[in-house]
């Protein structure tokens, strides 16, 4: 229904902001980090999500439009409600969010006030595809180790004084035949067979 509200901020909370506009004050309920970035000065801009329950209207509000979309994702998922979904969206940045879902991390999630193991596996079953989807550029954090173990085999091999180009070769081969998360003295012997 609505897609954003622009207007004077009266009053901001941690939990709620209100905005008026032409002559009537909205209660908006917003996460923390939309209330760290929502600036004292009058005007004040927020992307909307209007909630329906049986016996009330909540207006949610984010300053960021990825804010929002991430809190209509989280709703998709069973057993998310709006509450959890702004106690999310408080307690971690969306990057860290994601790279929790998408490297499989219920552990952090459980971190969280509110979430339990099961709506943590729950979330990460729900939205891993939909977010590797979404941000491609998330790495799992499997992904990440993997890639500073190559590094620093192909340093080692530098400063043992093979030339770079020949060093990445050598480790790329040997990265192909080999479990890298064995750790780099095992890459870097493996490389070491391959020069």
């Amino acid at each position: 229904m609505f897609d954003f509200i622009k207007g004077n901020l009266v009053h901001k909370a941690p939990t709620t902001a209100i905005i008026e506009t032409n002559g009537i004050g909205y209660k908006i309920h917003i996460p923390l980090s939309t209330f760290e970035k929502i600036s004292n000065s009058e005007s004040a801009k927020l992307y909307t999500k209007l909630s329906i329950r049986d016996d009330e209207l909540k207006i949610y509000g984010f300053v960021s439009l990825e804010e929002r979309d991430l809190f209509n994702l989280l709703l998709s998922v069973n057993g998310v409600g709006p509450n959890m979904a702004l106690t999310i969206l408080s307690s971690s940045s969306i990057t860290q969010f994601e790279k929790y879902v998408v490297s499989n991390d219920p552990k952090s999630l459980q971190r969280i006030k509110g979430i339990g193991k099961k709506t943590a596996e729950r979330i990460i079953l729900e939205l891993k595809e939909t977010i590797k989807c979404v941000s491609p550029d998330i790495k799992s954090s499997k992904d990440t180790e993997k890639m500073a173990i190559i590094s620093d085999a192909v340093m080692a091999m530098v400063s043992l004084g093979y030339a770079k180009s020949e060093a990445e070769k050598a480790v790329n081969k040997a990265s192909d035949n080999l479990d890298v998360t064995v750790g780099v003295e095992a890459l870097i012997k493996e490389a070491l067979s391959r020069v």
